[in-house]
């Protein structure tokens, strides 16, 4: 203590700033650790800390300073950016007086005390483990800044015409707008995302979106069944509590013919990630047609397929977007029903990842085995759904 009373001499120091250095004495916090071991040395109470410019002593004055209003939010969390002359400060203090365990930080120290002042003064509470809106206070100017959180919600999609699954924007002018889309910025436009957030991001005055789900469908197969699961996320929203069976019709009505969304839910970060990340088997129906024909027997010797472990490589088709790779998924259960002369329908329900119509065609020899190999002939998918996706959360309940 001896350093803090020479240094006492030549700097004002708070209760609290002195509190912070000396965790290790018994009091509440630190403004009560602070004042006993001033008391202890005869210092005198500082009018202004030199160590904290009064911050701790302006705390009600600086929190009304918060405008909380353009944003939309109950909890938060706060963090503390210091300037250049406080961070010396901060150095100097620490180097004289020494480090010890548990010696608490000034950032640290305004974040709490400042974080309850703002409690009091604008009625938010705080959450540093799900906050809606993250607060950043500047010691230079004694400002804030307010970052809304993500939101997320949770739903169900099924898509019924040829569309992508995510927003893609023009690949000319990179979603800016431009001749090339008709200044819609849009390269495609209708997809899954767009029929979702063009509903969601008015509504909560969100900036923008992104789309993530169990897996994707082609572009030109159908989503059926109990639909895909997926989290849509609305980055800075200005409004959080929105009305969702109003929201869910107007998406419905949007997408009308197009795309059905089944129900939209609250939804987390956490939730997102699981759904990107899990292996999710599926049920698919494809409609194969085979040149030369195709007889009844001859369709028997797909029940090869099922349980089988297929071996694919990156398809062709998407090469150019995805790493060429040697992939191994289990066809789980396979069933058939001859349409014609040249078409059956096929039932198959595979580990997420298999490519169904590489399955079918064999994608000259990058898919084995394949349809087209056991049966010896031909084969490709004419069209195909997706029937079930075995994952995530459902609508009821």
């Amino acid at each position: 203590m001896k350093e803090l009373k020479e240094l006492a001499e030549e700097y004002p120091i708070c209760d609290e700033c002195i509190g912070r250095m000396f965790p290790y004495v018994e009091g509440k916090n630190n403004r009560e650790r602070g004042r006993l071991v001033r008391e202890l040395l005869g210092l005198p109470e500082a009018k202004e800390c030199y160590f904290c410019r009064g911050i701790f002593q302006r705390l009600d004055e600086i929190a009304k300073k918060l405008d909380p209003h353009p944003y939309e939010f109950r909890t938060f969390v706060l963090g503390t950016v210091l300037d250049e002359e406080l961070r010396k400060r901060e150095e100097m203090l620490l180097e004289k007086i020494g480090v010890v365990e548990g010696v608490e930080s000034l950032k640290k120290n305004i974040n709490r005390e400042l974080g309850k002042k703002i409690k009091e003064v604008h009625g938010k509470e705080y959450d540093p483990k799900r906050p809606d809106a993250e607060i950043i206070f500047y010691t230079e100017g004694e400002r804030f800044s307010v970052h809304p959180r993500p939101l997320y919600f949770y739903g169900r999609y099924r898509k019924l015409a040829p569309m992508p699954q995510s927003k893609w924007p023009c690949r000319y002018c990179g979603g800016r707008g431009c001749e090339k889309c008709d200044y819609t910025g849009r390269q495609w436009k209708e997809t899954v995302e767009y029929y979702v957030a063009d509903v969601l991001l008015p509504l909560t005055l969100g900036k923008d979106s992104k789309l993530h789900a169990a897996g994707r469908e082609d572009i030109d197969a159908r989503m059926l069944g109990d639909g895909r699961p997926f989290v849509i996320e609305i980055r800075e929203p200005r409004r959080r509590n929105i009305d969702l069976e109003k929201a869910l019709r107007e998406i419905n009505a949007h997408g009308e013919g197009k795309v059905e969304v089944l129900c939209l839910k609250p939804s987390s970060k956490e939730e997102a990630r699981e759904l990107k990340s899990g292996n999710f088997p599926k049920v698919y129906r494809a409609v194969v047609r085979c040149r030369g024909g195709i007889e009844e027997a001859e369709l028997e010797k797909l029940k090869e397929l099922e349980g089988k472990v297929i071996e694919q490589r990156t398809p062709e088709r998407v090469k150019h977007r995805r790493a060429d790779k040697l992939r191994k998924r289990r066809v789980i259960s396979i069933s058939w029903k001859r349409r014609d002369r040249h078409s059956f329908e096929l039932v198959v329900e595979a580990e997420h990842g298999l490519y169904i119509k590489e399955l079918v065609s064999g994608d000259e020899g990058r898919t084995k085995p394949s349809v087209s190999e056991i049966l010896g002939k031909e084969c490709f998918v004419e069209r195909l759904d997706i029937l079930q996706v075995k994952g995530g959360r459902p609508c009821t309940g």
